[in-house]
């Protein structure tokens, strides 16, 4: 086994993982040593971390290591501008993780690594087949790889145990940091019972309500003087970060009548193909730029109403066996080939396969458009971005603020790098030129917005919603306002409900976690079903949804001689949910108050 391990085979696959697997532990082990080596420019630091410096050559492995990571896992296109953020936050997070370890004092021995990677090895170490026993792994085939004296002999099999055995330890050092800070959570049995019952305890009960939705927006206006007021008071709500106002050009990839005729070309060649005989499905394998193109264009049985007009009627009219001439749709060029039918008259279907070729700009044109805004950008840097604008006929469109990170439909997500170099920049800066599926653009800064709330234009429609939905919920109350009077007077909820031609609802019991059909869950009608008495009708309770009137019908109570036979799992389940909680607040506290620098705009545009 020992000697299988030693093959040519074994050696370059773990010397991938390895290579693949060594850099991110540089940042979390051995980041500090990148600090001392006193790199101030830029151009030697991708940012830094409470002075750590994180260097270019560091992180571009970094980036590197996740993309071959996420074509490993099956992702052959990746997207990088995505990939460099994930990378930015898991190498800020194991930075910000190395030092509080360091300041801590936070040590692991050789025997726990030892230990842990004998007994927890990583999972890209179990995934590897020389260590696994029928396709599962088998730890004394590890153990034996590890307990082998020449394992040590060969370099390469040496610096295999020793990537081990820091991930054995990174690991370890994780684990003592995360128990230092939540070590101290407890779970009372007071709040093992209280979980227990809010899991278990149920109520069934019948209502009336009113949809807020269902109340006609002339029944809630919204005065601006009332906008006003709320923004005021509520200004803190609307804070958000530095953002940016740009113009910018887009020149969308619109295929041209030569892109057009290259694709006809493309099909009638595939059609003769197929006409001569050649295996249709092996053609679209080779051809077809359609989703079905991997299983040989094969589409199954479909009816009419299906797929688009020209391509049903085209397959509607062949006999099975039968290929169509080429035929042009939404999507590009089809050819279809019908392999039979069944049915007949409106239940008719075809199992049909096509070959589609995709209409869209060839070499040639992207080409000549990215030469066309790479010289708008030069003008445009040169003149400014209005006179190019004037210069060469383009017409400019507006981003409005946008922060980074923030959507905005031209770069999706991946708006950090534009709005990170406008940031530091003035207006009339022109940024690089960015390129995606949807065409080429160039931006060009308005203006710079500092940090705080947004302005109140900017939010009126978001208050404006919110003061319309509270006003139908009090106009939904006020309806039931007349109910309730009924009920009052002896009327029970289904009598007060007839005499209103209102419906009963009774949903099925429900627990004060659960969720209530058209209601919600954890709002005030879930906490009124639950402080009612078995019988008793509640006052007009209103959520964000509407307003009710509900009665208990029946208290399904706990029986809590289940709770010791729960208590082990309920247990594990409340203590782990505090600890996240206290771990998640730590570090958020501890992510707000970092003084990260961060250069990536300097060295990319897309992410």
């Amino acid at each position: 086994m020992l000697a299988q391990m030693r093959s040519a085979t074994f050696i370059k696959a773990m010397m991938i993982i390895v290579a693949v697997a060594f850099v991110g532990l540089m940042v979390f082990e051995w980041g500090a040593d990148f600090s001392s080596r006193g790199f101030a420019a830029v151009g030697d630091n991708m940012g830094s971390v409470n002075g750590q410096d994180i260097s270019v050559k560091q992180f571009e492995a970094e980036v590197q290591n996740d993309l071959q990571q996420a074509r490993a896992r099956g992702n052959q296109d990746p997207e990088v501008g995505q990939i460099i953020s994930q990378t930015w936050e898991r190498v800020v997070t194991q930075t910000l993780f190395g030092q509080q370890i360091e300041k801590y004092g936070i040590a692991v021995s050789d025997a726990e690594v030892d230990h842990i990677n004998r007994t927890q090895p990583a999972e890209w170490i179990q995934q590897q087949e020389f260590f696994q026993t029928d396709g599962t792994f088998d730890p004394a085939k590890y153990n034996q790889f590890l307990d082998d004296p020449s394992t040590y002999s060969d370099p390469r099999m040496k610096q295999f145990v020793l990537f081990a055995e820091e991930n054995a330890r990174s690991q370890l050092l994780s684990q003592k940091l995360e128990t230092l800070i939540v070590g101290s959570v407890k779970v009372s049995d007071a709040e093992l019972e209280q979980a227990y019952i809010e899991q278990n305890e149920k109520v069934r009960v019948s209502y009336i309500g009113f949809d807020a939705n269902a109340i006609p927006d002339s029944l809630a206006l919204v005065a601006d003087a009332e906008i006003q007021t709320y923004y005021e008071d509520h200004r803190n709500e609307y804070k958000e970060d530095a953002a940016i106002r740009a113009a910018f050009v887009s020149v969308p990839k619109t295929a041209t009548a030569r892109d057009e005729a290259e694709a006809k070309a493309e099909i009638d060649r595939v059609f003769a193909e197929a006409k001569a005989g050649d295996d249709f499905a092996e053609l679209a394998r080779a051809y077809s730029d359609g989703p079905s193109g991997p299983r040989g264009g094969d589409l199954g049985f479909f009816g009419r109403g299906r797929m688009v007009k020209p391509f049903e009627d085209a397959a509607f009219a062949l006999n099975a066996g039968e290929i169509s001439d080429p035929v042009k749709t939404q999507f590009g060029w089809h050819v279809i080939k019908v392999e039979e039918t069944r049915g007949a008259a409106d239940s008719l279907e075809v199992h049909a396969r096509h070959i589609l070729i995709e209409v869209r700009p060839g070499r040639d044109t992207l080409d000549s458009l990215r030469v066309l805004v790479e010289e708008f950008a030069e003008i445009a840097a040169d003149v400014g971005f209005d006179a190019a604008i004037n210069q060469r006929d383009l017409q400019s469109q507006d981003s409005e603020f946008i922060t980074a990170g923030s959507f905005f439909p031209l770069l999706g997500n991946s708006t950090s790098g534009l709005v990170n170099k406008f940031l530091r920049g003035s207006p009339g800066d022109i940024s690089s030129v960015y390129e995606n599926d949807q065409g080429i653009h160039v931006f060009a800064l308005r203006e710079i917005r500092e940090a705080g709330p947004r302005p109140l234009d900017e939010v009126k429609p978001q208050i404006e919603a919110s003061l319309k939905t509270k006003k139908k919920v009090e106009v939904a109350a006020g309806r039931l306002t007349e109910v309730m009077g009924q009920i009052k007077t002896g009327k029970s909820l289904e009598d007060a409900a007839g005499f209103f031609n209102l419906t009963v609802q009774t949903p099925q019991p429900f627990a004060r976690t659960g969720f209530v059909p058209s209601v919600g869950s954890r709002n005030a009608f879930v906490g009124a079903a639950f402080r009612l008495s078995t019988g008793q009708t509640s006052e007009v309770v209103k959520t964000d949804r509407g307003a009710y009137i509900l009665r208990v019908d029946e208290k399904q109570s706990v029986d809590k001689t289940g709770l010791e036979s729960a208590k082990e799992t309920l247990l594990q389940q409340v203590i782990s949910q505090k600890r996240q909680e206290v771990f998640t607040a730590w570090f958020a506290d501890l992510r707000e108050n970092a003084d990260i620098v961060d250069y990536r705009h300097f060295f990319y545009s897309d992410y």
